[in-house]
């Protein structure tokens, strides 16, 4: 039930983010040339089911009170470090995330997350792709409604293991319905088989045989252990995968849980995987379990062609971190580090795409382990934020956008009209001006291609 609700509500926001969007479009004001923020109206005013027209109204009705006090909350919460650092005020905050919302459905973590308190942010604010766009409406379009599996990570570790994808193996599958008469005795983590985020994973680690221990010290004899998991499994299902180290040369920048890379990959017009982007995150603090950005962690972006890292920074929706060279707690230089196996893991990122090719883009959890890579997960509907938080320039102005803008015009026959090949012709113009940062041009696997670029200056 509290799951069911998160969900509603973050629907919610989705809807309340795309409230000046959608009307815009609706009204006739809007950038017709934009193929994706038609996509994004024409999906907006179409709800499907009491659940879809419910959310549709309270984001209708809650608006201004969510926008308000979501100002009010992050100005609070970030102004006077942003204005220690960049000189602008705590009203100028307020007053420009005010403007973007109802210029580019901002939402206020938003502002933060893009640093468009920054220099010309006003001016790059239309250049983000943003999430009210991809998860709510983009990417759902472009999804089958019965494809390869991605959510369910027990049906994704048999299909990756079927077709000889190196991946995490699954060492139970535990639902309640039964108890294992042992668990392996070896490290082990523990995540829900439809969990996101990292939300509900484990960590256990063998101390000797029969025991084992969590990262906060609690200690469990093994048969105790089985105990709590089953119980657990009962209310929500989970897997038991044995708990990996990291390749040696990567043991210095976390604090104990594995770090991984997410590489995101979209088909291109020929039907072949390209590489989009990707970055390298890291756990830091009491963390010591997962190392998603939305459970505290960091991450730096990854120059495509050589594997090298940039500076590295958090979410950015709590600005009080910024940007760091180093580990914050082991003190490992992170900024110019080249990850190991960097070729390997973008080649695996392409070949297990083309064997989950329904899907048209997937962010890969990959893991770069002393024997090479391995897929931790595959994600249908990826958080474009993660990348776009290293770019100067968001993608919108990036390859990114004509393909969505091509996938969605071929599985969406009613919206051609509105999908048309001006959108495509005039961010074409936006890739002939140069304006993806081609001083840092990054290369997929197989074929060169302008991709997320770090900009000349982080903010």
């Amino acid at each position: 039930m509290a799951s069911r609700i998160a969900s509603s509500a973050e629907r919610i926001v989705y809807r309340i983010a795309s409230l000046p969007v959608a009307l815009s479009t609706l009204l006739g004001s809007s950038d017709e040339s934009d193929p994706l923020q038609a996509a994004v109206a024409w999906r907006y005013w179409r709800p499907q089911g009491l659940g879809d027209w419910s959310e549709l109204v309270a984001g209708l009705v809650v608006w201004p009170i969510a926008l308000g006090l979501g100002s009010l909350w992050f100005t609070w919460r970030n102004g006077a470090v942003i204005r220690k650092r960049c000189g602008k005020s705590a009203p100028a905050q307020l007053s420009e995330q005010i403007r973007l919302y109802f210029s580019d459905g901002v939402l206020p973590p938003w502002y933060y997350i893009f640093s468009l308190y920054d220099g010309d942010g006003i001016a790059r604010a239309p250049s983000y792709l943003q999430r009210f766009e991809t998860k709510p409406a983009i990417f759902p379009l472009l999804k089958r409604r019965r494809g390869s599996p991605l959510n369910d990570k027990v049906e994704f570790a048999e299909y990756c293991a079927e077709r000889g994808i190196a991946s995490i193996p699954t060492l139970l599958n535990l639902d309640g319905t039964s108890s294992p008469a042992s668990l392996p005795d070896q490290d082990l983590f523990v995540k829900p088989i439809k969990g996101r985020g990292g939300r509900g994973a484990e960590r256990w680690d063998r101390i000797e045989s029969g025991l084992f221990v969590s990262p906060d010290g609690q200690r469990l004899a093994a048969e105790d252990l089985r105990a709590k998991l089953v119980e657990r499994s009962r209310d929500d299902p989970i897997i038991v995968q044995p708990r990996l180290s990291p390749h040696p040369e990567l043991a210095d920048v976390t604090n104990g849980a594995l770090p991984t890379v997410r590489v995101v990959t979209c088909l291109n017009e020929s039907g072949a995987p390209e590489v989009i982007g990707a970055v390298f995150r890291m756990s830091v603090g009491a963390n010591a379990t997962v190392d998603n950005l939305h459970a505290g962690g960091i991450a730096a972006a990854v120059v495509l062609d050589t594997g090298q890292l940039s500076r590295a920074t958090n979410l950015g929706s709590d600005a009080r971190l910024g940007w760091v060279v180093v580990h914050p707690d082991s003190g490992a230089p992170i900024e110019g580090r080249i990850l190991p196996l960097w070729g390997d893991v973008k080649q695996l990122a392409v070949r297990a795409h083309r064997e989950f090719a329904d899907r048209v883009v997937i962010g890969w959890d990959i893991a770069i382990l002393e024997n090479g890579p391995v897929l931790v997960e595959g994600n249908g509907n990826p958080d474009m934020d993660i990348l776009q938080r290293f770019m100067r320039r968001g993608l919108r102005e990036h390859r990114f956008a004509n393909l969505l803008a091509h996938h969605l015009r071929h599985r969406l026959p009613e919206l051609s009209n509105r999908l048309c090949v001006s959108g495509d012709a005039a961010l074409d113009q936006v890739h002939e001006a140069g304006r993806v940062h081609p001083h840092q041009c990054q290369a997929d696997a197989g074929c060169a291609r302008g991709g997320p670029q770090l900009p000349p200056e982080q903010p």
